[in-house]
């Protein structure tokens, strides 16, 4: 399950940007507030505004460094793995998602500062215009057994994993295994549908030119493809005349006379920016390789993907040992062929090199959370020492169990937040990287029942029982603070989800620091702060 999974579908597809976001400038107060209405917003150095700041600020940023987008009525902040980071309120969020909160404090890079400033009330209603009501990719080639993709709700990511390409895996895997596990997303601005590239092996192009990492814009009759010659697509636009009345539904939307309705793909229901921001912990997993042809419409010797390390490896050392003649890799991948497959089968039947750990990041990249949960333990257990291993057992449980484990908390059914996590408890033999993880999700199920059972984190302390309890709980997040700090980034970048749960934990951490500070009820008296569980 993903961190879209556990919404309700009313949320994935509703309408995002109801917000006023304002970047107001802390470091450097001579440069323009920057004003956010879109539901995405990009940050990098060639992206406007920063593109207009001075060379020496502009130039902290990355390329494609952080993104900030609404969904299902909060603000989040998406950090791409940038060089120089980013922090929220002083805290790294090097490659993950937080949510942002009015009168937070941004930063970018090293130099650039801003206060975040939400305003809820201050947007006023937009009126009535033309709305995008769908868009249909119509393969280029007939002859390749593609269907047509109808999409009507937006943000629509292409992925390798999702059943839209997915399903040729069979008739074509080479093909399908062009495309990245996040290889592209395409989202409203404005109304009009752009598509940006997530950092995909095999690039995405847009009339036979490879996107950069900017965003563009897709009209009508525009040929958009996807990681080769294989998934390469028509763009054609149906706009309504007005604003969508939310109590229809979009009947009539998928009439299209030269649409087989039984051999085209309608997509109808949103992908979240949360899934398709989220960055994997362990990119390796993703091991799509190079399509070695240029896309449709590409002139030749343009946009190609780069010449493989293998190869320009063996054209040097051919011409270091005295090859007067270029290299033919051709030829030596035939004349290669046989002796490669032998020594492959060999490593194969003799070593099984790899195997459980592909295995499980297959079951992983098709969301068979359960069944890679499986898999792992099975394979730990034969082998606890196999780093890898345990990254993906990590990966595959937390996958597996969080989201159960949250909505269980969410619904306040806290002694089954806290068996779910008891027996997680046997798996932390062979896998040591769970204990920290588990301790703090003890931590926050004994943390929101006490708030629960006493009537909110802000209520007055009403005896010394109940005051030594906060204080227990604030001497442990005060010793354990960089612990848990490590161990949240490590669950919210498997579950994003968590961060949500992580911040209601926090805040009721901080309630109760203030009713702690609140005069005492009569006969009360302060205890002495305990961190021992």
């Amino acid at each position: 399950m993903t961190a879209s999974d556990a919404m309700p579908a009313a949320a994935r597809a509703a309408p995002a940007g109801r917000l006023k976001i304002v970047l107001v400038p802390v470091s450097h107060p001579d440069l323009a507030p920057i004003q956010i209405h879109e539901s995405l917003f990009a940050i990098g150095r060639t992206e406007a505004p920063f593109d207009a700041y001075p060379a020496t600020l502009a130039a902290d940023l990355s390329r494609r460094h952080a993104r900030i987008f609404c969904e299902h009525g909060a603000v989040y902040f998406a950090e791409l793995g940038s060089k120089n980071g980013s922090t929220v309120n002083g805290v790294a969020v090097r490659q993950t998602i937080v949510t942002l909160q009015d009168g937070d404090l941004l930063g970018l890079g090293k130099t650039l500062n801003y206060k975040v400033q939400l305003d809820a009330a201050a947007r006023a209603p937009e009126p009535p215009q033309a709305r995008l009501a769908s868009m249909t990719l119509t393969p280029e080639d007939g002859a390749a057994s593609l269907q047509p993709i109808v999409v009507t709700e937006f943000p629509f990511m292409v992925s390798k994993a999702d059943d839209t390409f997915a399903r040729y895996k069979d008739v074509d895997p080479a093909q399908v295994n062009y495309l990245s596990r996040r290889h592209a997303h395409i989202f409203l601005r404005g109304g009009q549908p752009h598509i940006e590239d997530l950092g995909s092996t095999n690039g995405s192009f847009v009339n036979g030119v490879r996107l950069d990492e900017h965003a563009l814009a897709l009209n009508e009759g525009d040929v958009l493809a996807f990681g080769g010659r294989h998934f390469v697509y028509r763009i054609s636009l149906a706009w309504d005349a007005s604003a969508r009345d939310p109590t229809l539904t979009r009947i009539g939307v998928f009439a299209q006379p030269a649409l087989d309705a039984d051999r085209t793909t309608f997509v109808a229901a949103a992908d979240s920016f949360l899934d398709i921001f989220c960055v994997d912990a362990a990119p390796a997993a993703d091991a799509t390789p190079r399509a070695d042809a240029a896309p449709a419409d590409a002139p030749d010797g343009a946009d190609r993907p780069a010449q493989g390390k293998a190869a320009v490896m063996l054209a040097g050392l051919h011409a270091a040992l005295g090859g007067k003649r270029p290299l033919d890799l051709r030829r030596l991948r035939f004349y290669g062929l046989g002796t490669l497959a032998a020594a492959a089968l060999l490593a194969w039947a003799v070593l099984g090199i790899g195997g459980a750990e592909r295995e499980i990041e297959g079951l992983l990249a098709e969301r068979a959370y359960v069944q890679a949960a499986a898999r792992a333990g099975e394979a730990l257990a034969a082998d606890p020492g196999d780093s890898r291993l345990r990254a993906l057992d990590t990966e595959a449980l937390l996958k597996a169990t969080l989201p159960g484990w949250m909505a269980a908390l969410k619904a306040g059914r806290f002694d089954a937040a806290a068996r779910q996590v008891a027996a997680l408890r046997g798996r932390a033999r062979n896998n040591p990287e769970l204990a920290p993880l588990l301790d703090q999700l003890d931590w926050i199920v004994a943390l929101q029942a006490f708030v629960a059972g006493r009537g909110g984190a802000q209520a007055p302390s009403r005896d010394a029982r109940d005051g030594a309890r906060i204080a227990q709980f604030l001497a442990q997040w005060e010793a354990r603070n960089e612990s848990y700090q490590r161990a949240f980034e490590t669950m919210s970048a498997h579950v994003p989800a968590y961060r949500d749960a992580y911040a209601d934990a926090l805040s009721n951490i901080r309630g109760l620091a203030l009713a702690r500070s609140q005069p005492a009820q009569p006969g009360y008296e302060e205890p002495a702060a305990r961190s021992d569980p």
